[in-house]
């Protein structure tokens, strides 16, 4: 009897053992998608030029965040300090700089990237366009990059530094 529980508690062991491997395995293997999903903080927003000038075209810091679901959908919103010239009794109208958009996603996992296609858009222009984030860092702190655009001031790529709440 004494052999028989040995036996039973080696093999149960072995058999634990063998299914801890085998869930812990997925996880060290995640794709570049899984790692992505999720809730994102952003921790700072900056313009990058052409040039190599850094500018915070904000005003000050902002609040924010992107979300990546696993249905490939997306949102992005950013919120700049308020701006007196901007306040209105209306409580639809922003009273700071806002930039938000929603749409679907696609990712390029080899060059780890984020194509979204944005749907709706607080800046009207936006909507209906592509947008392209190339993906820097890893774990719980990331840099999203964003496609080249315009402004008065010449040709940048917006950079939003974020991280896990």
């Amino acid at each position: 009897m004494k052999t028989q529980c040995v036996v039973a508690l080696s093999l149960f062991g072995a058999v634990a053992s063998l299914a801890l491997v085998a869930t812990q395995a997925p996880a060290q293997d995640k794709g570049f998608k899984e790692a992505i999903t999720g809730a994102w903080l952003i921790t700072a927003v900056y313009d990058e030029y052409q040039n190599g000038e850094k500018k915070d075209n904000w005003g000050g810091p902002v609040q924010g965040q992107i979300t990546f679901g696993r249905t490939g959908r997306f949102t992005q919103i950013i919120v700049g300090p308020p701006v007196a010239s901007m306040k209105t009794p209306d409580p639809r109208k922003p009273d700071a700089p806002v930039v938000a958009y929603y749409g679907s996603y696609t990712v390029d996992e080899a060059g780890k990237k984020v194509i979204g296609k944005i749907e709706g858009a607080s800046y009207s222009p936006r909507a209906n366009t592509e947008t392209t984030w190339t993906v820097q860092g890893s774990g719980d702190k990331l840099t999203l990059i964003g496609n080249p655009r315009q402004d008065q001031n010449g040709t940048f790529s917006p950079k939003l530094e974020v991280k896990r709440p």
